[in-house]
C-alpha cells in the first residue's frame, strides 16, 4: 500500500500516521521533531511546507527525500 503524504495535513498528524517520517524530517534539519513534546506542540500547528519555509529548506529537497523513502505526495 502506498504511503501518501497530504501536504495540507499538520506534521504531528503525519508523524502519527507514519512514524518513520520523524527520522526523515529530523535528517533534513527539523531537529525539534525528535522530541515527542515538541512534535505534538509545534507539529500540530505546522505543515511540511510551513516548516520548510521557516527553516529555509527547499521543498524540492523535502519532496525528493520523501519519494526516496517510498512516499507519494497527494495531489
Amino acid at each position: 500500500m502506498a504511503k501518501t503524504i497530504d501536504l495540507t495535513e499538520n506534521v504531528a498528524a503525519l508523524c502519527g500516521e507514519y512514524p518513520e517520517l520523524v527520522e526523515i524530517l529530523v535528517s533534513l534539519g527539523f531537529t525539534p521533531l525528535a522530541n515527542p513534546v515538541m512534535r505534538k506542540l509545534a507539529g500540530s500547528h505546522m505543515t511540511i511546507p510551513g516548516a520548510a519555509e521557516s527553516k529555509g529548506v527547499p521543498m524540492e529537497t523535502i519532496l525528493g527525500k520523501l519519494q526516496e523513502n517510498g512516499f507519494e505526495i497527494a495531489k
